[in-house]
């Protein structure tokens, strides 16, 4: 097929949004389609991105200023997509959700392309500061409904978001998809732990509980935190890793001096993607956690990178979370905000090196069986055959 693929994401930043963009696009390049990528100019250089190159990415130069990148990004996408629309003539278009941006709904509109929706959020739960303000919220979830509703096709990472539309949108269920996100087995390796401490100059003897991803609210690390003052107690000497950074990283610091917890709490800061398994090899026991703070619960792309990497996890109760990790056999499942029932559970696994062991190959058997992003790419391809063949049919029957 040949697919354009639209977003408003930096694929040179090692974010949730911008990892997910750039690993459908690979896998659908390796199942042989032909992509065009319309996307901001990345920050970092991805000359050695095989799959990306091969992508032809038509990057939109956009300044790095708040309040204008989003109107610049609007123009300059909405000219750059309309011309690659109009000389490759693309089967169907894979908009990856960008809130604001309305360029695809234009272009698809004028050009008569059949589009793919993927919505990973939405505008009034997640949008802060100025762009959580009432009116301009209210702006942005309208241009989404209305791309929505437009859509051949909307896909998730989370049934929540597909049920939520079909009830306040009217979006028929049969256009409504959820895709979950995968991981690479072959970049997301097991990693002896000593070789992890020994590159990343941690004590090899030393335990170690790691958290690899973002600081958000709906992650719930102040539990984690607030938990670590529990597992402290018979386990003085381990130590917590927190690898990356977000937006409640201050109050988390605030958080671990108030505790006395400095020496056990490790705030690593962002790290590149090649070094995030050697992070989870280091660990004993990975936590991934969930925080009712939006109606939706999301699929995280750390659990996946965890079971991946062969470790055990801790993860709050719930679909997605929780209950996979235990239907697979790869870990604990805790109530949400509950920090005693989360240090029972690292406690747990970190009294019993054996039952981790088998946990954390229990969860890497189940990935690379059944959670690739080769896997994700197979079930995205279907939802674009199927829209692009209805809009063949359609244009027949004209």
């Amino acid at each position: 097929m040949n697919i354009v693929v639209f977003c408003d994401e930096d694929l040179g930043v090692a974010g949730g949004g911008a990892r997910q963009v750039v690993q459908f696009v690979r896998a659908l390049a390796a199942r042989g389609h032909t992509l065009r990528i319309v996307a901001p100019r990345p920050s970092a250089d991805m000359k050695d991105d095989a799959a990306l190159i091969s992508a032809r990415g038509l990057w939109v130069w956009v300044p790095r200023v708040p309040m204008i990148r989003p109107w610049a990004y609007l123009v300059g996408s909405a000219i750059t997509l309309l011309w690659s629309m109009w000389r490759e003539k693309p089967d169907v278009m894979l908009w990856f959700d960008s809130p604001g941006q309305v360029a695809p709904l234009i272009c698809a509109g004028a050009m008569r392309c059949p589009y793919v929706l993927f919505v990973n959020g939405l505008a009034g739960e997640e949008l802060t500061g100025l762009w959580g303000w009432k009116p301009i919220r209210n702006v942005i979830q309208g241009s989404l409904r209305v791309s929505g509703r437009r859509a051949q096709a909307v896909v998730s990472v989370c049934r929540e978001i597909p049920l939520w539309m079909q009830r306040e949108w009217g979006i028929a269920a049969d256009r409504c998809h959820v895709i979950r996100n995968g991981v690479d087995p072959s970049v997301c390796v097991p990693r002896q732990k000593e070789d992890a401490c020994h590159r990343l100059g941690l004590d090899p003897g030393g335990r170690y509980i790691g958290f690899v991803g973002g600081f958000f609210p709906w992650h719930g690390l102040d539990t984690l935190v607030e938990a670590m003052t529990i597992v402290c107690r018979e386990c003085p000497a381990v130590k917590l890793l927190l690898v990356g950074d977000g937006h409640t990283r201050p109050e988390l610091q605030a958080m671990v001096r108030q505790r006395g917890l400095e020496e056990t709490v490790s705030f690593v800061g962002r790290v590149r993607v090649e070094e995030v398994p050697w992070w989870i090899g280091a660990s004993d026991v990975c936590v991934v956690l969930h925080r009712s703070v939006r109606f939706y619960s999301g699929d995280s792309m750390k659990l996946w990178e965890y079971l991946a990497c062969a470790r055990p996890v801790v993860a709050t109760a719930g679909e997605g979370y929780g209950d996979m990790v235990e239907k697979l056999g790869a870990g604990l499942s805790v109530k949400e905000e509950d920090p005693v029932a989360i240090a029972e559970g690292v406690l747990r696994i970190l009294r019993d090196p054996a039952s981790a062991r088998k946990m954390g190959l229990a969860g890497r058997v189940a990935v690379v069986r059944s959670h690739t992003w080769d896997t994700r790419a197979m079930e995205l391809e279907q939802v674009c055959r199927m829209v692009a063949a209805e809009h063949v049919r359609g244009r027949a029957c004209v």
